[in-house]
């Protein structure tokens, strides 16, 4: 197996285990337990079943995971087997991280989908202008404070740059539509919440 199938199939047995975890048996078990049984799911979701692995086939109807998901999975996943830890990143910087997600993907889909002239997807391939732009939004969001969204692109285009995936579009690594339903659906909510406490207030 090589490194973009590992990393591909490792999205999908990490994004398998998050709902899992979440069961009242299991978030009664102590940390250990609960890393032996996230080990086991793992290594269960790998494992190929008549040549296809629970993981591959997931990956088969979705495709890639972005890096961006791998980093929230990866955060979510700290969470759930550390409940007692500290939270990695804090609500506001959650927020920030999905409404650039949102943003990126109101930019990103309708175009794809060809509902207008312009093809904003192949500026993933190796756009200076692309790599421009992310570097500046990265250093606005460092000068207020974030970490999480810095850290994102810069994941995602360390990733890019050594292909990490089958794929040579930075797009891919920064989000993917699955991501980027959580993100408007997370997004609107949080504004909804905001517009209803200020009518209360």
């Amino acid at each position: 197996m090589n490194h973009t199938d590992w990393l591909g199939l490792s999205g999908f047995a990490l994004a398998s285990l998050w709902p899992v975890l979440h069961l009242p048996y299991i978030r009664r078990l102590d940390t250990l337990r609960r890393l032996l049984f996230a080990a086991a799911g793992y290594v269960l979701m790998m494992v190929p079943l008549f040549g296809l692995s629970l993981a591959g086939w997931l990956r088969g109807i979705i495709g890639d995971l972005s890096l961006t998901t791998l980093l929230l999975l990866g955060s979510a996943l700290y969470a759930r087997l550390n409940p007692a830890a500290t939270p990695l990143w804090d609500a506001r910087e959650r927020a920030s991280l999905l409404l650039f997600i949102s943003v990126m993907a109101l930019m990103l889909y309708p175009f794809a989908l060809g509902w207008g002239p312009l093809d904003p997807y192949r500026s993933g391939y190796g756009s200076i202008g692309l790599i421009v732009m992310l570097a500046l939004l990265a250093l606005w969001a460092l000068r207020r404070g974030l970490a999480l969204l810095p850290l994102a692109i810069a994941l995602a285009v360390t990733g890019w740059s050594f292909a990490c995936y089958e794929s040579t579009n930075l797009w891919d690594y920064l989000l993917d539509a699955p991501l980027a339903l959580y993100a408007l659906g997370a997004t609107a909510g949080g504004l909804l919440q905001q517009a209803i406490r200020r009518k209360r207030a």
